[in-house]
């Protein structure tokens, strides 16, 4: 497929309308568009879904340069596809993100930090799970080693691989379509460590689906944690069910339950896990149609929805803990500065995490993981006891 063509073009439009209109993720959008049609064979394919990512990756440089919101979604493929832009000398430009995001990390962070974050955010990482209840650590690294992938092992947390380079896409590899790996970020790995899921323990995921971290508490308790998984989607629970199957997880002792979690009442547990939905301002790195749909609202109102969910995570275990996947304080410092911490107590499970930012008072006992330290996505971590 010829790179500028007008047919490159129009793909390009489409995805991108797809995103703003229909507040899609890049790989929806691209398989509405393409259909399976845009491109043949594996290689060409991976080679255009990175165009897109791209593309969708510089909108706000586009539109900084522009400066018109009537500008077609073709004329932004076509001046991107050939260059003929300058990029605005503007750190929301230079990066291409919400001038209101990058002015808020700014005044968390200071300009250099926040360049930092915003450049990390721009560069895909991969990490992979080893699932110890399909394979060993070492079986599964031959594997990958003979599949050409280059990796190297987390110090922290052994069973997490980060890739380097592979040569054919990674949800082809046998070991991925084998379940023996499982594609997951090492933050979302970090949560359950935080977790500390023991053997025999009542465990409640309150936001359960689409079911890695309730694998991953699966697999740390060596399928002997008791979890009640709960999730608002129904249809989200029936993939999870799917999935937690195909990763060897014994089903005898995980429960899915359709509910509303800001509300459900059991009787008490040993922990909770509170996931919590959230803006994905942390996720930017995997889906750059993020940056697109963040807005303040967006990362308001979910911050309502965080709160009432651990409230109800208190009420339902001693020990909770929360988490989101988020780079900004009001889905995660000021949700736990709503707290009255002289009836729950903070701790810091994860001590090699980055603190939280000072902007509330018990910040030093907060975790947050970043993606230019750490390489992972954006993360909030609170663990709570009372």
């Amino acid at each position: 497929m010829i790179r500028g063509s007008k047919k490159v073009v129009d793909i390009l439009a489409k995805i991108l309308y797809e995103v703003k209109e229909h507040h899609v993720s890049v790989d929806v959008a691209f398989k509405r568009v393409c259909k399976g049609r845009c491109v043949k064979g594996l290689e060409e394919r991976e080679e255009f879904y990175n165009l897109v990512r791209n593309f969708i990756s510089d909108y706000f440089k586009l539109k900084c340069y522009v400066m018109d919101d009537e500008v077609s979604y073709r004329e932004l493929a076509r001046l991107w596809l050939g260059r003929e832009y300058e990029v605005i000398n503007e750190l929301h430009c230079i990066y291409s993100y919400p001038k209101w995001f990058v002015d808020e990390l700014v005044s968390l962070l200071g300009v250099d930090e926040a360049s930092k974050v915003l450049n990390a955010m721009n560069s895909r990482v991969w990490w992979l799970r080893v699932n110890t209840l399909r394979a060993s650590e070492e079986g599964v690294l031959r594997e990958l080693e003979l599949e050409g992938v280059d990796f190297i092992v987390s110090k922290e947390v052994p069973y997490m691989i980060k890739v380097l380079s592979y040569k054919k896409p990674i949800r082809t590899l046998k070991p991925v379509k084998e379940f023996k790996v499982v594609p997951q970020d090492l933050a979302s790995a970090v949560v359950v460590e935080a977790l500390k899921p023991g053997f025999n323990e009542s465990i409640i995921d309150l936001t359960a689906a689409p079911g890695l971290k309730t694998s991953l508490i699966m697999m740390l308790s060596e399928n002997r944690a008791r979890v009640v998984a709960c999730d608002k989607s129904l249809r989200r629970l029936n993939i999870m069910r799917n999935l937690l199957k195909r990763l060897g997880v014994d089903l005898s002792r995980v429960s899915l339950i359709h509910s509303d979690s800001t509300v459900i009442n059991f009787r008490r547990f040993d922990k909770a896990l509170v996931d919590a939905p959230c803006s994905n301002s942390g996720a930017i790195h995997k889906d750059p149609g993020i940056k697109i749909s963040l807005t303040k609202g967006k990362v308001l109102y979910n911050s309502v929805i965080q709160s009432k969910l651990l409230s109800n995570a208190l009420r339902l275990a001693d020990y909770v803990t929360f988490s989101t996947c988020s780079i900004l304080p009001e889905e995660g410092e000021f949700i736990i500065s709503k707290l009255d911490l002289n009836e729950v107590k903070l701790s810091r499970t994860i001590t090699w995490a980055s603190k939280g930012y000072p902007v509330i008072n018990s910040y030093e006992s907060l975790m947050r993981l970043m993606p230019h330290i750490h390489e992972c996505e954006g993360f909030f971590i609170a663990t709570l006891t009372r």
